[in-house]
């Protein structure tokens, strides 16, 4: 049983140390745009706040049927943008 433990400890501490992959290939097959619900979350800010960025031109999106979408490079610089929470 140990040397099991050696093994799996061993996979997960090279499994995810980040020099070993690509950005392209942890995060490749996310979507290129997510929904206000969606970028709420990510930015961690209300949906109503993200619905106001929109309209004053802060975050730029598109709109596909009714729905408005936002690209997620947009919201990584909007994130950057933000400060910190404690």
């Amino acid at each position: 049983m140990a040397e099991r433990e050696r093994l799996f400890s061993l996979i997960a501490r090279k499994g995810f140390d980040k020099d070993n992959y690509t950005y392209d290939e942890v995060f490749g097959d996310l979507p290129s745009t997510l929904t206000i619900k969606e970028s709420s979350e990510y930015l961690e800010v209300a949906e109503v706040t993200v619905r106001r960025w929109a309209k004053e031109g802060k975050l730029p999106f598109r709109k596909v049927g009714k729905n408005y979408v936002f690209g997620v490079d947009d919201l990584r610089k909007m994130k950057r943008k933000q400060p910190s929470k404690p």
